[in-house]
């Protein structure tokens, strides 16, 4: 990767970073349990991936491609929080909380990213 990638990449994660501490703020603010933060972040950055893995902008677009996928949508989404939030609600939670934030987390991520690819790639074609 060159310098220039790099420097993309490394702008973008810092304002997705930024992004994904604002919105955790903002929903904090309004009262509502931390976990739904992420829940946003993760599925939009999930949807928003799909739809760039969809248009095949990788190898076309390198430099957008490396600002915005990997960088803003790579820092956006977060693997970790959702991992300290689900270890921390085995405590503080119910089961059903638990389970519900899990199942909308991996299958709504995963449901919302082939909707995005096939989004991207009716664009694309």
């Amino acid at each position: 990767m060159s310098l220039w990638l790099a420097l993309l990449v490394g702008a973008g994660g810092a304002i997705g970073s930024l992004l994904r501490y604002g919105i955790g703020r903002l929903v904090i603010a309004r009262q509502k349990p931390s976990f739904y933060g992420t829940l946003i972040v993760n599925l939009a950055g999930s949807f928003a991936i799909g739809i760039f893995i969809g248009l095949n902008w990788e190898h076309q677009y390198q430099a957008v491609y490396a600002f915005t996928v990997i960088g803003l949508l790579g820092g956006l989404t977060t693997y970790s929080t959702l991992n300290v939030q689900k270890a921390t609600m085995v405590n503080n939670e119910s089961r059903h909380v638990l389970a519900g934030y899990m199942a909308a987390t991996y299958l709504g991520g995963w449901s919302l990213t082939a909707i995005g690819v096939g989004l991207g790639y009716l664009l694309y074609t």
